[in-house]
């Protein structure tokens, strides 16, 4: 390897740990060595890097409405960043600025309950087919279907909706329509 791929690929590796990325991910992206990825998170952030394994899929992680409309959002951005590309191939430069996105706009309680790892594991989860983002006409967004989830497979949104008495506006000229949970 030349020092201008190493260069680039140790600051991608630094990129990634900032974010909490686990060793097995960042030494899949770059191809640096699990030592010297373990030795760089140790001097980032002054502690040793977690250890374990990643979920098989991304819907183990994902349990609650709550946490499948935070996936959703993340897998929307992710979309964006992406463009039709993220059924074929995962981008990590998308990925990253996708979660930066996210991390903005979920703040704190969002990324307490989606870091990037799992945020990662979704948009392996896309590309490989396991998830897929489906789009609900009454809320008028797309959210995160994922195979084999405890989920089901219907707007989380229009769930949370139904489940608080919540009154939405309808996609009809904004008349007040109440979500049924089924879209």
């Amino acid at each position: 390897m030349n020092k201008t791929d190493e260069i680039a690929k140790t600051t991608l590796a630094m990129r990634l740990l900032a974010r909490d990325a686990r060793i097995s991910i960042v030494h899949h992206e770059t191809g640096l060595t699990r030592g010297y990825l373990r030795a760089l998170y140790r001097d980032l952030h002054g502690r040793s890097a977690p250890s374990g394994q990643l979920p098989a899929i991304g819907c183990a992680m994902i349990t609650t409405r709550r946490e499948q409309v935070l996936a959703s959002l993340f897998a929307s951005l992710y979309e964006m960043h992406a463009g039709p590309a993220l059924y074929r191939q995962m981008t990590i430069e998308a990925l990253v600025r996708a979660y930066d996105a996210f991390r903005e706009m979920a703040g704190e309680s969002g990324t307490g309950v989606l870091d990037f790892n799992l945020c990662w594991v979704i948009a392996r989860d896309l590309r490989v087919g396991a998830s897929r983002l489906a789009y609900c006409p009454a809320c008028e967004v797309r959210y995160l279907v994922m195979d084999n989830s405890r989920t089901p497979p219907s707007c989380p949104l229009c769930a949370l909706y139904a489940r608080h008495g919540i009154r939405a506006a309808a996609a009809d000229g904004g008349a007040a329509d109440s979500h049924t949970g089924e879209c």
